[in-house]
């Protein structure tokens, strides 16, 4: 009993301490809280009880414990109260308050008996604070109890605790497992069970000191604490089984509730405003150690529970006291204007949670939220305090500018701009009293709304800014170049009004190109002339240009020639000269001729030809000169118009463009150094009609100019005015100047008249206007006018450029065409000056329309040079069109280059010598054309081909036709040419490609054809380039087929890929078939391997295999390499990812939760139906066998002593807690087997009520039964039918007391076990329940632990340095934020704490100092404002900060939610009180951090599905392995064989080796001469077994051939006879090197020795060949021992092919060893050694064969004349040679292919071994970090 009550003391001491939080005594600085006691005490009259014995009459009731003792029944009595003395019978509900009564007796409550449904309930005048309760019974403790409180008098109710002794059967809805969090509404057994029987107690808390409670303040937890009334209700006893036979009352006596003490643990409710409390009103104060339920509040708090502020005291929101912050309700401010307020939270939340407290009913005409504003129309005084009454001052402001009838600023505020008692001005209103307008308006009214109009001047267009205009009339001040009203109109002649200094800028349009100089006012664009651009128009447009000064040219080429004595020329003709120069010379010639002068006479005559010839010549010529490149081009156009003295010429003008006067100008060149003059009349054949010149006469003008001989061009003195739509005739003679007669020998060279415009007659050159005056200054200054006097026109200056042109744009009304010729020119655009085309080459003029001198031919591509012969022409040009140049006599050709026909040599033409066989000949080379006769040659000195003879001019003989066979022309005819063998006197032909023979009568090797009948040809074997054309027999000579195709190629033509091999034949690309053995159709493949397209090299797959080389399965199915195929993968539609499946193993993609190869069962380690639901297994791994259950029941497999589902539980006849089960003791075996022969019985039972209740029938029931049964039923019917209800109760009492009777006792018989059965359940669900706990525990750990490693390891691959970097920058800046924060807000330097001392040095100096402080005010409180806005900045700091970490930032609101701000911020909670910080869709780094851990999470879920793939590879690498093994001892056996197969090869030809060996030797050594050497290479060379490197390859492949079908046995052999016949012409050949070898005389004995033993051994070989023959013709089987023969002879053959191509090349490199002629002779006699020892050896050879025939002879002489015993002899052989050659490449292959996997899987196991370290370190790093930056946001949330 002592130990009971010292553990509720201790428990009671501990709770008190928890639920007190430790802090400073009193309330000044913290919470604070009343004392803390039982809630009972003193409110007896508030507990009830729904049931309590004995409160009608007495009763009785019985105690378990002594129901063996003889006072084992007592009385309850409960109609009086208890008393010691005289009612301790009574038990009512007062009871439970204390223990004992006052004699230290025990006293309890008790219920009616039986009653299981029981609630006792405590009802509080006010609210408590809750801590724990206690309850100590005196029978039972409750099998089933809940908790339940109200914290609003019983209105509503919430339950704190569930009690069951088996909370999963009584409360399945409810967890059942330890609270995680103190609001967690669970259910516990451990006060529920049956034991024990008396003083046991039930003890509950309401925080759970397991469960650490952050924030003991917040609302959550005040909720928890805070109750009206506490309920318990009791809803099921504790029974020992017997009021289930029997419910009558002595039976239910000793069942019931009884309860000895009940303690509630609680103290008054005063959130922390209050240390103590007082009785609540209406309630009397009770008994001593009463808790009273009304708070004795601090804090300026008041209430019944101080759960408000007190009056006047609302500046702050009313919030629960904590620990070291007392949150104290503070008084408002109203500035003694007002006595009420109200909190609102708005403005709170506005203030920064400074302040929210709102004044009501300000007076003194005053406003605001603190009384600290003037009301509209009064302002106030800044000379008094704004705690005077009389501070706010009415305005005063003149109503005609005002607003608001004359509302002015009510306080003064410098950066605002408002100034006390400053009156509220008009929009365009300024001045104190609102009295003038403002800058830039005018005209105050009263009636204008915004009191003053606009100015409405343009900016732009105004001198001054600040007054625009006048403030009456509104006038403008305009700008230089602007005008109008409002200053926004451009001046004419100016655009683009802006803000420079004259307002708008002259529009410059050019004086030519625009027509006049307006432009545009918005872009200046100026008014352009046609094909003008730009803006000032002097721009010309593509395709276009500007005529310069000359452009008006006109040729004298061009002009009409004229006589000196032609009327049409001016002035009157010359005499010509007195002497006649022709008859002066032919008398001086008699003179010579009569003294015999020859010389001077040969002078005479020639100075006579060239003055006839002058005489002849016309008086005005076209001289064409052609320009050289390189050389300056003085002239115009093709040349000049050389002019006799006295003729002229005359020009025709009609384009003139413009009416004015122009300069006329001529160009020439002298030819002499003479100077000539020009007489020009200028005639005007219609009269002029236009203003310019129709008043100028006369309208003909005489000119008279000297043309001096050191100047190219003279100019009239006089301008001429032309004008357009006229015409004009030009006529100029040209004379001798000062010279009195004519001569004939007298020529000027005209080029051309120009006309130049006089410019100064145009406008923009008139006039003295400045600009006119500019412009003719630089015509001069630049020399624009000389330019373009002379030719070539120099480089323009660029101001020059811009004048012509806008001189030319005056001129032609714009910009002139280019008009290229497009077939002489290069484009379409020219040049902007002049308008000069691109020529193409040897073209000339401005549009490119003609051939320049000495070129013809104008077309597409320009002119061809004449490139006249400047020996055979008689001038460079020539025709423009044919291009012909005048010729001389005895020249021809169109360049005048060549002789007359028959003659060579030119200019030195001499005859053709063409032998008589031809008359012309190449006038260049002399060489003969057109051969005759069957010549040819250079002078037909040779037959042509196809003949032959001496055709030489005087030689008697003739070309005849060759022989080969056929003579040309005959159809044939194969041979080239041919010649006479003069030793021989034979025709040696020279034959076509393709042919051959000395009569080219067959064909080549590589041809084919049939040269027997008429027409035949040999043609190229068509091989495609995959055939050895140099060998004879690469094709059919007569059909052409290809024998013997290259580089796996095969058919007619080599044209296509040889079985097995597949590819492009054609570019030699066939490569063998990569067919998969396992994936391809067995009948495509064999030992070889299998076949394959030949094109594309596809593989024909078996059915569903897929690939180019049917390597894997398709798509959804799975079992590659089987014989039928692959299988579908048939993967669970629903429970599987994808239908794919494993190609191998055919494992589907499962969801998580699924498993089995198709994914239709339960996934690895569950159980369950995977239709409806899969469960984990969760199998004990102490006490099961694997962790895999049955996958039906789910029940694990148990290991000896464990039982259960999962196996993790003591079995039956073990005891102990699990895992250590102990066997129980032998005694238990006894009991057992009477207990499970019970619940045998029982089944049966069960059974056998399952049958009746099935078929109806009851086992054991006679009809004698049924028959009582039945007169029973009749009886009740006749009852009822009767109405005798008294002896129907009576019948039916009856049966029940029966029915009753048989429940009894089958109740009786079940209790017993049932309660047994029930205890086990329980202890059993108990055990199961917390094992699943700790393993869901443990499994989560470790799930954990595996994420974290994941999540790091992927942080770190993926860019985790960043992040960290990041983070800590983040980190450092909330760092520094904090610490501004806490300054700004705490500490002697922050802005609040200098304020605020401020504020009272403010206070205090003001009645001293009062004039001082009305002069400085208005600097404090422009000193408080700074404050302010450093204060409102570091609320922007933190703002900014929030946005960075939370990604938002929001204003909390009343319970510390925000809801402006879905990523939460600064201060704010969720629902929970929780901070909200970040979220889904936020950016700041708390998200960044959190979308991190999600995708380490993606990560590690991929890293978990690639270590499966992992352990999939690791399995099929084992199957490879074993598969590997097995190939390796298959390949090891055929190895072996092949090594056997080696050993034999070398011993067969070792002979040949040592053969070589000798014949090397024998060319080392020194002896014979060089020719000798030669003769004995070359006929080693010619001895080759059999005959060449093809043939023996031909004769493998016919052995091969003949053995695959032996049926022609006799083919064989008679091949075998063609190589014999061979092996003679073999033997002819080496007794021809005899021959030829008798210079040496030892060694050609040796050599006929040699020779001879071959000839022998030859003969001997072929009796044995015929000898073999007989045998085979009796031989039809195959035997082991032949397949090895003829594989030793494949490869002998191929080994010697080999060894004798290299013995050719070691032949042939020492043909070069000419002077070791020693050497022949030991060589050849080694050749004569080596050659008897190899017919020996052949000889052996044959004979060993014969032999091995007879004994097969022997061996199977039963055999007859079959033919199917060889068949596959061949095949075999080739299908075992193949078979060890794959074989053993697989094998090592595999072996490689291991050995690498194997290399990479421990690199691979080492990469993930350091990953794992990196891993480790990084988690405790991250860990820190962690834990860092969480402390960093919580630091920061509470700033």
């Amino acid at each position: 009993m002592m130990s009971g009550h010292l553990g509720i003391l201790i428990l009671a001491l501990s709770v008190v301490a928890q639920d007190l939080p430790s802090g400073p005594p009193g309330c000044t600085d913290g919470s604070c809280y009343p004392a803390t006691g039982n809630l009972l005490v003193g409110r007896a009259a508030n507990l009830t009880a729904t049931s309590t014995c004995g409160l009608q009459h007495p009763e009785n009731y019985c105690i378990v414990s002594h129901l063996m003792d003889e006072d084992k029944c007592f009385t309850c009595d409960s109609q009086r109260p208890y008393h010691p003395a005289w009612n301790k019978n009574s038990h009512q509900v007062e009871n439970v308050i204390y223990l004992k009564d006052v004699r230290g007796e025990l006293t309890w409550w008790q219920s009616v008996n039986g009653e299981e449904s029981v609630s006792i309930r405590l009802n509080l005048e006010a609210e408590f604070h809750f801590t724990h309760l206690i309850m100590k019974f005196k029978t039972f403790r409750p099998a089933v109890m809940i908790i339940e409180r109200s914290s609003n008098f019983g209105r509503s109710w919430k339950t704190y605790r569930y009690f069951a002794y088996n909370c999963t059967i009584v409360f399945p809805n409810i967890p059942f497992h330890a609270p995680h969090r103190v609001s967690d509404v669970i259910c516990e057994e451990r006060y529920s069970q049956i034991e024990p029987s008396s003083l046991g107690e039930v003890i509950y808390r309401v925080l759970d000191p397991s469960i650490d409670v952050k924030d003991p303040y917040s609302q959550e937890i005040q909720d928890l604490l805070r109750i009206t009334n506490l309920r318990i209700n009791f809803t099921k006893l504790h029974t020992l089984g017997d009021n289930m036979l029997d419910r009558g009352p002595d039976v239910l006596q000793k069942y019931y509730y009884a309860m000895y003490e009940l303690v509630v643990r609680g103290s008054c409710f005063c959130y922390g405003h209050a240390s103590e409390c007082v009785p609540v009103p209406g309630v009397a104060p009770g008994e001593p150690g009463m808790i009273h339920g009304r708070c004795v509040c601090k804090h300026n708090t008041e209430g019944l529970n101080c759960e408000r502020c007190r009056y006047f005291h609302h500046d702050l929101p009313w919030r629960p006291a904590e620990l070291y912050n007392p949150h104290r309700c503070r008084a408002c401010n109203c500035n003694s204007h007002s006595t009420k307020c109200h909190f609102d939270m708005a403005v709170y939340l506005a203030s920064g949670k400074v302040s929210g407290g709102v004044c009501d009913n300000c007076l003194h005409n005053t406003m605001g939220r603190n009384c600290e504003m003037c009301k509209p129309f009064y302002y106030q005084d800044p000379v008094r305090d704004i705690r005077d009454p009389a501070v706010c001052v009415p305005c005063g402001c003149d109503p005609v500018g005002s607003l608001d009838g004359g509302v002015c600023d009510s306080y003064t505020d410098p950066d605002g701009g408002m100034i006390a008692g400053q009156c509220q001005c008009k929009q365009n209103v300024k001045g104190a009293r609102c009295d003038r307008c403002k800058e830039g308006f005018f005209g105050l009214s009263q009636n204008d709304p915004q009191g003053c109009q606009p100015c409405n001047c343009d900016p732009r267009g105004i001198v001054m800014l600040g007054s625009p205009c006048d403030q009456i009339s509104g006038d403008c001040s305009c700008k230089r170049y602007v005008t109008g009203r409002y200053c926004n109109q451009c001046v004419p002649e100016h655009w683009g009004l802006g803000n420079d200094i004259f307002g708008c800028r002259p529009c410059r349009c050019d004086f030519g190109g625009a027509y006049d100089n307006r432009c545009s006012t918005d872009d200046g664009q100026c008014q352009c002339r046609p094909h003008l651009l730009g803006r000032q128009c002097a721009d010309v447009e593509p395709g276009y240009f500007c005529a310069p000064l000359d452009f008006y040219v006109y040729e004298a080429e061009d002009a009409a020639s004229h006589s000196p004595d032609s009327i049409a020329l001016p002035g009157r003709p010359r005499p010509k000269a007195e002497i006649d120069c022709v008859e002066h010379f032919n008398n001086q010639l008699r003179r010579h001729r009569r003294h015999r002068h020859v010389a001077a006479a040969q002078q005479q005559r020639a100075a006579l030809r060239r003055i006839r010839q002058l005489q002849q010549t016309p008086d005005v010529k076209i001289v064409h000169r052609e320009r050289i490149a390189g050389r300056m081009v003085t002239w115009t156009g093709p040349g000049f118009a050389r002019v006799k003295d006295g003729a002229g010429l005359v020009f025709k003008i009609d384009n003139i463009p413009f009416a004015m006067e122009y300069d006329i100008m001529i160009r020439y060149e002298p030819e002499s150094t003479e100077d000539w003059e020009a007489v020009v009349r200028i005639t005007s054949l219609l009269l002029p009609s236009s203003p310019r010149c129709g008043n100028v006469l006369p309208t003909e003008q005489m000119y008279t100019v000297i043309l001096p001989h050191q100047r190219r061009y003279v100019e009239m003195p006089r301008p001429f005015c032309f004008e357009p739509k006229n015409h004009y005739v030009v006529s100029i003679r040209f004379q001798r100047h000062r010279a009195s007669h004519r001569y004939l020998t007298a020529y000027i060279l005209v080029d051309s008249l120009v006309l130049i415009p006089k410019y100064t007659e145009l406008p923009g050159f008139q006039g003295n206007h400045p600009a006119a005056k500019h412009r003719r200054e630089e015509m001069v200054h630049y020399m624009c006018l000389e330019s373009f006097r002379a030719t070539p026109v120099p480089s323009l200056a660029e101001m020059c450029t811009k004048l012509i042109c806008s001189i030319s744009s005056i001129l032609h009304n714009g910009a002139l065409n280019c008009d290229c010729d497009p077939q002489g020119s290069l484009g379409a655009e020219c040049q902007r000056i002049g308008g000069q085309c691109p020529c193409k080459p040897n073209v000339m003029g401005r549009r490119c329309d003609q051939c320049a001198p000495g070129s013809f031919g104008f077309g597409p591509h320009g002119c061809s040079a004449c490139d006249c012969h400047s020996q055979g022409s008689l001038s460079l040009q020539c025709d423009p069109v044919t291009g012909q140049c005048p010729c001389t006599a005895g020249a021809m050709g169109r360049q005048c280059a060549d002789c007359e026909r028959g003659q060579w040599g030119f200019p030195s033409c001499r005859p053709c010598q063409c032998n008589g066989h031809a008359e012309t000949c190449d006038s260049r080379t002399g060489a003969c054309l057109g051969c005759r006769d069957h010549t040819a040659g250079h002078l037909c000195d040779r037959c042509e081909d196809g003949f032959f003879g001496n055709p030489v001019l005087g030689s008697g003989e003739r070309c005849r036709p060759c022989p080969c066979p056929d003579i040309p022309g005959s159809g044939h005819f194969n041979g080239e040419s041919c010649h006479v063998d003069h030793a021989s006197s034979q025709v040696m032909c020279r034959c076509k490609q393709g042919y051959a023979g000395p009569r080219c009568d067959r064909c080549a090797a590589g041809y084919f054809g049939d040269l027997e009948s008429w027409g035949g040809e040999c043609r190229p074997c068509q091989c495609n380039g995959n055939a050895d054309v140099q060998d004879p027999e690469s094709c059919d000579p007569r059909t052409g087929r290809c024998l013997k195709c290259l580089y796996n190629t095969d058919g007619p033509s080599c044209s296509a890929c040889k079985e097995g091999y597949y590819g492009n034949a054609l570019l030699r690309d066939c490569r063998r078939c990569t067919c998969a053995t396992a994936g391809t159709r067995p009948s495509h493949c064999d030992g070889r391997g299998c076949r394959c397209d030949r094109i594309t090299g596809a593989c024909l797959c078996r059915d569903n295999v897929v690939g180019h080389n049917c390597d894997q399965c398709a798509s959804n199915y799975w079992n590659f390499g089987t014989d039928g195929g692959c299988k579908a993968c048939d993967c669970h539609p629903q429970h599987s990812r994808r239908p794919r499946c494993n190609m191998f193993t055919g494992q589907c993609h499962c969801r998580p939760g699924f498993g089995g190869r198709n994914c239709s069962e339960c996934q690895q380690l569950h159980w369950g139906d995977p239709q409806v639901r899969c469960y984990e297994c969760g199998c004990d791994p102490l006490g099961s066998e694997t962790q895999q259950c049955e996958r039906l029941t789910g029940q694990c497999l148990c290991v000896e002593g464990a039982t259960g589902r999962r196996c993790d539980q003591c079995a039956r006849g073990f005891t102990g807690g699990f895992p250590k089960c102990v066997r129980c003791h032998p005694c238990f075996d006894t009991w057992d087997g009477a207990v499970r022969q019970l619940q045998q019985d029982l089944e049966r039972i069960g059974r056998k009520v399952q049958d009746i209740l099935k078929t109806g029938v009851v086992p054991g029931i006679t009809d004698v039964r049924i028959l009582d049964l039945e007169r029973k039923l009749g009886a009740v019917r006749e009852l009822l039918r009767s109405g005798d209800r008294e002896g129907l109760f009576n019948l039916i009492s009856q049966a029940l007391d029966e029915l009753r009777a048989e429940i009894t006792l089958i109740n009786g018989r079940l209790m017993v076990p049932a309660e047994e059965l029930n205890g086990t359940m329980v202890m059993d669900e108990q055990l199961r329940r917390n094992l699943t706990r700790l393993e869901e525990e443990l499994r989560d750990v470790n799930a954990t632990l595996a994420k974290k490693r994941h999540q790091l390891e992927n942080r770190f691959s993926a860019g985790f340095a960043d992040q960290f970097d990041k983070v800590r920058k983040y980190y450092q800046e909330f760092q520094g934020a904090e610490q501004q924060c806490n300054a700004s807000v705490y500490g002697p330097d922050s802005p609040v704490e200098h304020s605020r001392v401020t504020r009272r040095r403010v206070e205090d100096l003001l009645a001293e100092r009062q004039d001082k402080f009305q002069r400085t005010v208005a600097a404090q409180k422009k000193s408080l404002a700074e404050l302010e806005e450093k204060t409102q900045n570091m609320d922007q700091k933190v703002q900014n900060l929030s946005n960075k970490v939370c990604g938002g930032y929001g204003n909390p609101n009343d319970n510390g939610s925000c809801p402006d701000s879905p990523c939460g911020g600064a201060g704010c909670h969720d629902n929970q009180g929780r901070g909200q910080c970040g979220g889904e869709g936020c950016g700041g780094t708390l998200s960044t951090a959190l979308n991190a851990l999600k995708l380490a999470k993606d990560v590690t879920n991929n890293i978990t599905a690639v270590s499966d793939e992992l352990q999939m590879v690791a399995k099929k690498l084992q199957a490879t392995e074993i598969l590997t093994q097995d190939v390796k001892m298959q390949a090891k056996g055929t190895l072996e064989k092949a090594q056997m197969k080696k050993e034999f090869f070398e011993n067969s030809n070792k002979e040949l080796k040592d053969f070589i060996k000798k014949i090397r030797d024998f060319l080392t050594e020194e002896g014979a001469d060089p020719e000798s050497i030669e003769k004995v290479a070359q006929q080693v060379l010619n001895i080759s077994f059999p005959v060449s490197s093809s043939e023996m390859a031909k004769v493998v492949q016919e052995i091969k051939d003949s053995i695959a079908n032996l049926t022609h046995v006799d083919g064989i052999f008679n091949d075998t006879a063609v190589q014999l016949q061979r092996a003679k012409e073999l033997l002819r050949n080496a007794q021809d090197a005899k021959t030829r070898a008798m210079a040496v005389k030892d060694i050609s004995n040796q050599t006929r020795l040699a020779i001879s033993d071959s000839e022998n051994a030859i003969a001997a070989a072929e009796k044995a060949l015929k000898k073999a023959h007989e045998s085979l013709n009796s031989t039809r089987a195959v035997t082991s021992e032949m397949e090895n023969k003829l594989s030793d002879m494949d490869n002998k053959l191929m080994e010697a092919m080999t060894q004798l191509a290299n013995l050719s090349e070691g032949v042939e490199a020492l043909q070069n060893k000419t002077e070791q002629n020693r050497d022949m002779a030991l060589e050849t006699k080694a050749i004569a050694d080596n050659a008897t020892q190899a017919a020996d050896g052949l000889k052996q050879e044959v004979e060993e064969v014969d032999k091995r025939y007879k004994e097969l002879q022997d061996k199977i002489g039963a055999v007859n004349g079959g033919s199917g015993g060889m068949d596959g002899v061949q095949k075999r052989i080739e299908d075992i040679k193949k078979q060890a050659e794959d074989l053993l490449s697989k094998a090592t292959k595999g072996i490689e292919d291991l050995q690498n996997l194997e290399k990479k899987f421990r690199m691979n196991e080492k990469k993930m071994q350091g990953q794992m370290d990196k891993l480790s370190s990084l988690e405790v790093q991250a860990t820190s970090l962690r834990n860092d930056i969480r402390e960093a946001v919580q630091r920061y949330s509470n700033c």
